[in-house]
């Protein structure tokens, strides 16, 4: 989104899902803010435990199923793989930025994939989004959470090669 505001030459066109309009947190109308996925992000982030890392899965991840001990052990060894990692993400901060006034200069045609139960970013930032776009269009994909393309990779891919190929 960034690229194709700042570089619209370089930007032919790109494919977004459950993207924030801005950095600091979106200005949401009905949704609850901070998410129930900021909120479980924030905790993992903070103390990145075994079990606040499963807890940040399950949230972001509507088939529970899909959460297993191998993806638990792999996300949790992502966090935690190393003191300095760590540290340099805590201290990380990240500026409160809006683009919402830049999106309707984006030319580049846009796809938007949300999934239908996103605890991390709610369904109306999309159509907000696809609302300041003028060549944007949404998908939205049923038993769905913040991870299309993991939770339902073949729905996903679908749609962005249709995309991609016929647009």
């Amino acid at each position: 989104m960034v690229a194709a505001i700042t570089y619209p030459e370089r930007v032919q066109k790109f494919v977004m899902g459950g993207s924030h309009i801005g950095t600091g947190g979106d200005r949401y109308l009905m949704a609850n803010r901070p998410s129930e996925g900021s909120r479980a992000t924030r905790q993992a982030l903070d103390d990145s435990s075994r079990e606040n890392i499963a807890h940040y899965l399950r949230v972001h991840i509507d088939d529970e199923s899909l959460v297993t001990d191998e993806l638990i052990d792999y996300i949790h060894r992502a966090h935690t793989w190393s003191p300095e990692f760590m540290e340099a993400r805590r201290q990380s901060v990240s500026l409160s930025h809006d683009y919402t006034p830049e999106l309707p200069g984006i030319q580049a045609p846009v796809l938007l994939i949300h999934g239908r139960y996103d605890r991390m970013v709610a369904f109306e930032v999309s159509i907000a989004i696809l609302n300041h776009i003028g060549d944007s269009r949404l998908v939205v994909l049923n038993n769905c959470g913040h991870w299309p393309p993991f939770e339902k990779p073949a729905e996903w891919t679908a749609q962005v090669i249709a995309f991609l190929r016929g647009y």
